[in-house]
């Protein structure tokens, strides 16, 4: 494995860290260490950048990289909506089961956001609707916590159990009564 890695770009814009980064169009290649393009693969997922994430990944970085609290790219794209993102990164192969540093998957991500396009397209992937983080919460779980009906319904109808517990001994159901229901709604 090399510690750099050679990324053509023709114009490359992210957020990272509050300081925009870019690589010039008058710029071919540029060598850049392998662990800033990683952070930029993230930072491309996190902002939805489908092109970013295409380049980033053709050149060599893997779609499976992760940060320090173990998210890959395919959690960020999920958790912040970015369906075109989510899409790009399961065509390259991202591991939609994957968990993240807690065993929270995409599908929870998404699912906690209330993200119902990603949702839908993560539903369609291999994984286990029922699939559970270290302490037994499930995508259902979250959804119904947050008070994320649309997203609950999707899961249910694609199997999801009401009846499964967490670590806890809650179900999904408990979860949904510990809901604050939003200002101005009913009590």
């Amino acid at each position: 494995m090399t510690s750099r890695a050679s990324v053509a770009w023709l114009a490359f814009p992210l957020l990272l860290g509050g300081v925009l980064f870019a690589a010039l169009p008058t710029l071919s290649r540029r060598e850049v260490p392998r662990a800033d393009a990683e952070r930029y693969l993230l930072a491309a997922a996190r902002e939805g950048d489908a092109a970013a994430i295409e380049g980033l990944v053709g050149a060599g970085i893997s779609v499976e990289t992760r940060d320090a609290r173990g998210f890959t790219a395919l959690i960020l794209a999920a958790y912040h909506g970015h369906a075109e993102a989510v899409r790009t990164l399961l065509r390259l192969g991202a591991d939609a089961c994957a968990g993240d540093g807690r065993g929270n998957s995409a599908l929870m991500g998404a699912a906690f956001q209330g993200q119902k396009r990603v949702v839908e397209l993560l539903l369609a992937q291999p994984c286990a609707v029922d699939q559970a983080n270290r302490v037994g919460q499930t995508a259902l779980m979250f959804a119904r916590l947050f008070g994320r009906s649309e997203v609950a319904d999707l899961l249910t109808a694609a199997g999801a159990s009401r009846a499964r517990r967490d670590g806890s001994g809650r179900s999904s159901e408990d979860w949904a009564r510990t809901q604050v229901p939003p200002a101005g709604g009913p009590p």
